[in-house]
């Protein structure tokens, strides 16, 4: 193509989108005469299936995001032109104002979620079903530690005024307005009274739980307050895997009016590391790979019976990310999420699936903020009860919530530099630096200056 023929149709380009925004400022003030007689909306509810759900290289699932990259802006607008002129595929997202068709109106939708508008903003949550929540946002209802964590990172934490009971009980020391703001309980049981009372515009749980979700909607979406179904944390119930950490991430900040800037930044950073160690994993041999079992009740305060973890945990499914042999993906005794086992089964499972007579159990306890466990002791307790097993055990001890927030990226790290030191040091990554840069780079308050790492991530040894 010679330049003349560029430039025409450059030109014509620019001209195409400036008359689109005409019609869109038209009918944008046209939409606010006369709001009564608008469709939008109309595919909410909606369960998707597997073949309906948007692309799984875009992170950012609302609607109006028409080309599928992390944001909404006026490259949506263009690639939306794109689409009704026939030169562009439709996407899921094209449909903006989620009416069920794909038209010139949504170009208006774009427009609007453009500049913040008071309006339903679409999207796709956690359990794949079509939601709306109303901007703008003013305040919010969070829980867990996948929560607390999120809405620092994202710079939501002003706008926080209920907090779940461990979030009060363990997080609070994270910011002002989480040790102001008042509690609704726990994400299992809510107290939807007290979130009524106190006018939240939007209730983010801190994780999906079977029970309650199924209440929650029906309780506070007549009253004016929506429910968003999306966590970084493991599913309570659920048999749905949370693997999108990130996406979940953008779309916490997206939706919740949070800052982009520094969310943007995150995954940056994010993603320039999960490159990093997944690059130089890769080419592990599935036979060369470490073998990881992950308890979440240590011998130190189990009744006989251990929590391990399963198929599609969170945990097992971020370690197999970067080369480890994550025994509950794979094992027949661990097909769900986490599941008790007796000592004799835990045992069993430990000398079926050890590699060359060394397996790394991973006690994935509440230490970290929340101090429940000390670590040290339960990797204390794990060591003499296992001492017997006839493998070499190499233990690790996990705080719960490093693998459940934005800090995942740190486990991973903390995976390969215990289990491929050689790896770690050919790529120069120090889980201990990632860990205080973390926060030293998205913590919204210095809360963490103090933080002992050893109560995060404990390298105990072979006992």
């Amino acid at each position: 193509m010679n330049a003349r023929r560029v430039l025409i149709v450059v030109v014509a380009v620019i001209v195409i989108l400036a008359a689109a925004l005409v019609y869109v400022r038209a009918e944008n003030e046209k939409y606010h005469v006369d709001q009564e007689t608008s469709e939008t909306g109309l595919l909410v509810g909606t369960q998707l299936q597997e073949g309906e759900f948007p692309e799984e290289s875009s992170r950012l699932w609302v609607y109006g995001n028409a080309d599928g990259d992390d944001d909404i802006d006026e490259d949506d607008m263009r690639y939306l032109l794109g689409v009704l002129s026939g030169d562009n595929p439709e996407t899921v997202l094209s449909d903006a104002n989620c009416d069920g068709k794909v038209d010139r109106e949504d170009l208006v939708y774009i427009q609007r979620i453009i500049v913040s508008d008071e309006m339903e903003v679409y999207y796709v949550d956690n359990y794949y079903r079509v939601a709306s929540v109303s901007w703008p946002v003013r305040s919010i209802a969070i829980g867990y530690c996948s929560g607390a964590y999120v809405a620092d990172l994202t710079g939501l934490t002003d706008k926080v005024v209920l907090v779940d009971e461990t979030i009060k009980s363990y997080w609070s020391g994270m910011s002002d307005s989480f040790s102001k703001a008042g509690s609704f309980g726990a994400t299992e049981t809510p107290n939807y009274e007290t979130m009524i009372a106190a006018g939240v515009d939007v209730y983010v749980v801190g994780y999906c739980d079977a029970n309650a979700d199924e209440i929650s909607p029906s309780r506070l979406n007549p009253v004016g307050i929506d429910v968003m179904f999306i966590s970084t944390a493991d599913n309570s119930g659920v048999d749905i895997p949370n693997e999108n950490i990130d996406r979940s991430i953008l779309m916490f900040a997206f939706l919740l009016q949070g800052d982009m800037h520094k969310t943007y930044s995150y995954l940056e950073w994010h993603d320039d590391l999960l490159d990093l160690m997944v690059g130089a994993t890769s080419s592990i041999p599935s036979d060369e790979r470490e073998a990881m079992i992950m308890t979440r009740i240590s011998a130190l305060y189990s009744t006989g019976m251990y929590s391990i973890t399963g198929k599609d945990n969170t945990n097992n499914i971020h370690a197999e990310w970067v080369g480890v042999d994550a025994v509950g993906q794979h094992c027949d005794m661990l097909s769900k999420n986490y599941q008790d086992l007796n000592l004799e089964t835990l045992v069993t499972v430990i000398i079926q699936n050890q590699h060359d007579g060394r397996l790394f159990f991973v006690d994935n306890a509440h230490d970290g903020m929340r101090h429940q466990y000390d670590l040290g002791a339960c990797l204390d307790a794990d060591a003499e009860l296992l001492s017997k097993v006839g493998v070499e055990i190499h233990y690790l001890g996990m705080a719960r919530e490093m693998g459940n927030s934005p800090l995942y990226i740190v486990e991973m790290a903390f995976y390969i530099c215990t289990m491929y030191p050689d790896v770690a040091e050919s790529i120069g990554l120090d889980y201990k630096e990632l860990f205080y840069e973390y926060f030293e780079r998205f913590a919204g308050d210095d809360y963490w200056i103090n933080l002992d790492i050893e109560d995060f991530f404990l390298d105990y040894g072979v006992a």
